[in-house]
């Protein structure tokens, strides 16, 4: 094998390798920016003016997080819910359980079941008994994704784009 044989032998492999690596990257990346894009569209589902005081059936912060399901994904008080940053990391595993969950039973955990679950339960969802209600919620939930997504798209094609060196 010649010198520029070796060296394009090589430098094809390192191209085969770069691509594997974008595409994982991607993957990686789609699957975190729905979760906090579906956290997101709950967020303002749930708690639209971000408001402290605690709901009537005893919810709590930006998600709404009920005491139990809070107790269920850390040991932290149940007063900081109203934190941003330990409701964002509870939001997250709670997040994370649902779609678990979903997955184990062979459900989709999409957008809208992940919403519902979030509404209704898991158990729920998995055995088809969510109430309208959830439905209406995952909807609402769902449509918030769908702008979310409209409007990165938008902004990314307005970005200016860097021009290929010649």
């Amino acid at each position: 094998m010649t010198f520029f044989a070796a060296i394009y032998s090589m430098n094809r492999l390192l191209t085969q390798l770069l691509l594997l690596v974008s595409v994982l990257a991607f993957t990686i990346k789609a699957s975190a920016d729905d979760r906090w894009e579906t956290l997101r569209a709950i967020n303002w589902v749930e708690n639209p003016t971000n408001h402290t005081r605690m709901g009537r059936f005893g919810e709590l912060g930006p998600y709404q997080f009920r005491p139990g399901t809070w107790r269920m994904h850390t040991r932290k008080p149940f007063q900081l819910a109203v934190q941003r940053e330990a409701a964002d990391e509870v939001a997250v595993i709670h997040y994370e359980w649902i779609k678990d969950r979903l997955q184990a039973a062979g459900v989709d955990a999409s957008p809208f079941n992940i919403a519902m679950a979030w509404n209704t339960g898991v158990e729920n969802v998995i055995n088809g008994r969510a109430p309208s209600v959830s439905y209406n919620y995952a909807e609402r939930v769902v449509n918030l994704v769908n702008t979310f997504h409209q409007r990165a798209l938008a902004a990314a094609e307005a970005a200016p784009r860097a021009r290929p060196v010649a």
